[in-house]
């Protein structure tokens, strides 16, 4: 996904005591958060035979370009989210992640790629201060909200950047993140809306497996979720309206180098006339004089100077 080292990690957590346990194996028979950073499938077997899920679901989770959706089964609840990757990872592929929460209505367990851009960094606290598998469903999602917050933040701060750039430069090498941006806004777009359809899905069930859903709960995160969609939208607009007034600098600053061009080929076409006309090999006068070549070059340069001075006084040069 990225150039950079990837985390990898798998947690095992007691919801209602907090205490971590090294593996499966060793923890108690209560209800139990299970957290995958790095997306690890060594661990789907044990989970999906100690869990009861479908081997393939959790498979599903492996796809970048999953998509966002509520599943509901007789023994687990299945929710995807997509949440947004740290943009300033040049080398990063994706603009966007998957996030997996499946839960038995007792037991949750939440699978990611990576950790997610967070700026807001007691929100992850949160989560190990859940004691109930709706808690963490709740406190993912605000995380999920948060983290489009931390990089719409990112793209209003390179749009102002970029603008910056196109009214001082005219070169346009600067311009390759701020077209890398626009791609990025498009799917963190795309990945808003979906994450608000599966919030949606949620409100008009209101049960999320075996788990009865705090309506009001869900009406804050949507008014949020809300709030990052309209931002959302805010920035693709300033980046079509940054990228078409850079299409009409380059535009202009191009109409302006060939007039220069083509000013400069009829200034230089006064003296070449005049040395051409002076290469014939044919009689002219001075031809014999000791003072030719001086005189030749003074008729070039006083008949090029008032052309070049009438070219400036129009603004052509």
């Amino acid at each position: 996904m990225s150039g950079e080292s990837k985390e990898y990690s798998f947690t095992i957590m007691a919801l209602e005591s907090g205490i971590k346990y090294p593996d499966l194996e060793s923890a108690p028979d209560e209800p139990l958060l299970i957290e995958m950073i790095g997306i690890q499938p060594e661990y789907f077997g044990v989970l999906s035979s100690k869990f009861e899920v479908d081997l393939e679901d959790l498979q599903d989770l492996l796809d970048m370009d999953e998509r966002p959706r509520v599943q509901i089964e007789d023994k687990f609840t299945m929710l995807v989210l997509r949440a947004p990757i740290d943009l300033n990872i040049e080398s990063r592929s994706y603009s966007t992640a998957p996030l997996g929460i499946f839960t038995n209505g007792r037991d949750i367990i939440t699978m990611q790629h990576d950790r997610f851009p967070l700026r807001k960094k007691r929100l992850r606290t949160l989560i190990k201060r859940s004691t109930a598998a709706s808690e963490i469903i709740y406190n993912q999602l605000e995380i999920v909200i948060h983290s489009f917050e931390t990089v719409l933040d990112i793209i209003e701060d390179t749009i102002q950047k970029t603008e910056e750039t196109i009214r001082s430069d005219i070169y346009p090498s600067h311009m390759d993140k701020f077209f890398q941006l626009s791609r990025d806004a498009i799917f963190v777009d795309a990945a808003l809306k979906g994450n608000m359809r599966v919030l949606r899905g949620l409100k008009r069930v209101k049960r999320f497996g075996k788990m009865i859903l705090d309506e009001d709960r869900l009406e804050e995160l949507e008014v949020d979720l809300q709030q990052q969609i309209e931002l959302s939208m805010i920035y693709r607009e300033l980046i079509e309206n940054a990228m078409e007034i850079f299409d009409s600098i380059v535009g202009h600053n191009l109409n302006t180098v060939m007039k220069t061009l083509t000013a400069v080929s009829l200034l230089v076409s006064v003296p070449t006339l005049v040395a051409s006309i002076y290469g014939m090999n044919v009689g002219l006068p001075l031809e014999g004089a000791p003072f030719a070549f001086i005189a030749v070059l003074a008729a070039s340069f006083m008949l090029t100077v008032p052309f070049y001075l009438y070219l400036r006084r129009r603004g052509v040069l």
